[in-house]
């Protein structure tokens, strides 16, 4: 028995669960190959809005539309690696092949505040969910997702900054001393998600990136949140835009 046999819970076992339970077709649940992952309603009802999006009846958090002959799903999902992974085995059952995780990070430098975007080079893996996909500590974006947000950024006149991310589960427990470690090491931002979503993607053969916008500062004495910040809130709004256009434009 080969260890893909072995697994007694699979995705496309729950997707056919799910359409047993509900009376849907094939076609009801089949998603689009292009999508964005967002993390909080506000997000979500932004990015629909700009893709005309219909929400699902069967799942409130897919919406499905356009930009222009592109059709593009936004999936919210809670934050955190262990319930976005879930929804991201789920959403590549359906159809799901090309995603770009859209959402907020922690700054680890001074000289990245608030409102500034951040596409993660590598994800350094501080949680629990990667190691069982056969995870290493760190784990990589796909190349060519991460260049169409870099190109698209660019367009669009949005500053970006490259560099690793620390992907942790435990927000309350990010120690100062470990800021310090990993900035000296090209860490420049702290997110709860991207680690585990390269690693699945790596394992299920489909492609994933990120982009954040620095919603918090962690290089001071003291935590500076800035969660309802304009800089914040407007960045989120130009970033969201460029996402679209990377999607938009990307080759299958």
């Amino acid at each position: 028995m080969s260890q893909a046999d072995d697994w007694v819970v699979r995705p496309e076992r729950f997707v056919r669960y799910l359409r047993e339970t509900k009376g849907l077709s094939a076609s009801d649940v089949r998603l689009p190959s292009r999508g964005v992952i967002v993390f909080g309603g506000e997000d979500f009802r932004t990015l629909c809005k700009a893709l005309h999006a219909r929400v699902l009846r069967w799942n409130e958090w897919y919406g499905i539309g356009r930009r222009g002959k592109t059709h593009i799903v936004v999936i919210r999902t809670p934050i955190g690696a262990p319930a976005t992974v879930l929804n991201f085995e789920e959403a590549i059952a359906l159809g799901l092949r090309r995603t770009v995780a859209f959402g907020s990070c922690g700054s680890l430098l001074r000289d990245l505040p608030i409102g500034s975007v951040v596409l993660p080079s590598r994800a350094y893996a501080d949680e629990g969910t990667s190691r069982h996909y056969g995870g290493e500590r760190w784990s990589r974006p796909d190349s060519i997702l991460a260049k169409r947000l870099r190109d698209a950024c660019g367009r669009r006149g949005v500053p970006v900054r490259e560099g690793g991310t620390w992907t942790t589960d435990a927000p309350y427990r990010e120690s100062r001393r470990k800021v310090r470690y990993l900035a000296g090491r090209g860490v420049v931002a702290v997110d709860m998600e991207a680690s585990a979503l390269f690693q699945v993607a790596r394992v299920r053969g489909v492609r994933v990136a990120s982009l954040f916008v620095v919603s918090d500062e962690l290089d001071g004495p003291e935590w500076n949140q800035g969660f309802r910040d304009p800089r914040h809130l407007a960045a989120k709004r130009r970033a969201a835009g460029a996402v679209l256009e990377a999607l938009g434009g990307l080759q299958s």
